[in-house]
């Protein structure tokens, strides 16, 4: 974690669960963070627990605002705060996504748009931003929270499938981009998380489903193992035990799809 200290890191989503803990073990690792999420009363709230329940770490919230990513003009909004604070960035981490359940063709168009606009362009756009002053300083890391639907189809959650499998193109064509520019491109994928976003909203008649304990990661362990590859500049990166399973399984038998729900 030595690799974070006095690093600069933008994060996306700071308020969710993933966010909160991005955010807590970033602190104690010695990082200087700017949070950003949809709310702005939240995200200051969740900055001062965070940074007050950390009393004596060496990190360091430099600012925390709200930002609407859904929009074109809301990354920019975003971006240009994120540039008055007055410092580069080091490690830009996309982490704010959103899932929606249910059949696809049950689920309203404006839900599952608005899902592609935060999931995968605003991840996109965010990157247009920070990207030309990083290939200019040839140091940085772009970082794109994914998941293991990023790599195996996931019924009943197709959209949120579809943002992640982008993300995750995205990200390897990226990083072949960027080879030679002294930036990095890491891609996260976590299997299901224990945090609110398991309780995302479902859609139609396709009944609400129920996680077999087994499957769902504590979010400790799996920032824990993401920023052990993060700080390390892996492309690829497998934190918990069942994501490293299934990736390693596909390898062999490939899998079809599973259920997200």
């Amino acid at each position: 974690m030595k690799r974070f200290r006095g690093k600069v890191a933008f994060l996306t989503g700071a308020a969710g669960g993933m966010g909160r803990e991005l955010t807590r073990q970033l602190l104690a690792a010695g990082a200087r963070l700017i949070l950003t999420d949809i709310d702005n009363d939240t995200v200051k709230e969740a900055a001062e627990q965070l940074a007050g329940g950390l009393p004596g770490a060496p990190g360091q919230i430099l600012d925390a605002f709200g930002g609407d990513l859904s929009t074109r003009r809301g990354c920019r909004e975003v971006y240009e705060r994120c540039m008055q604070v007055g410092h580069d960035i080091d490690i830009l981490i996309n982490n704010a996504g959103m899932i929606n359940y249910g059949y696809f063709h049950e689920i309203p168009e404006d839900k599952y748009e608005l899902l592609m606009n935060v999931n995968l362009l605003a991840p996109m756009r965010l990157t247009h931003h920070f990207l030309p002053r990083m290939a200019e300083r040839k140091s940085g890391q772009v970082v794109f929270m994914c998941s293991v639907a990023g790599f195996i189809p996931t019924a009943l959650g197709t959209p949120y499938s579809t943002s992640k499998f982008g993300i995750r193109g995205f990200g390897m064509a990226l990083s072949r981009e960027l080879k030679k520019t002294g930036v990095a491109v890491s891609i996260v994928y976590p299997s299901w998380v224990n945090t609110p976003l398991l309780q995302s909203p479902e859609y139609g008649g396709a009944g609400p489903g129920k996680l077999a304990g087994i499957l769902v990661e504590n979010p400790a362990r799996v920032v824990r193992q993401a920023l052990r590859g993060i700080g390390k500049r892996k492309l690829h990166i497998y934190p918990g035990m069942f994501a490293r399973t299934v990736w390693y399984g596909t390898k062999f038998f490939p899998i079809v799809s599973i259920q997200a729900n």
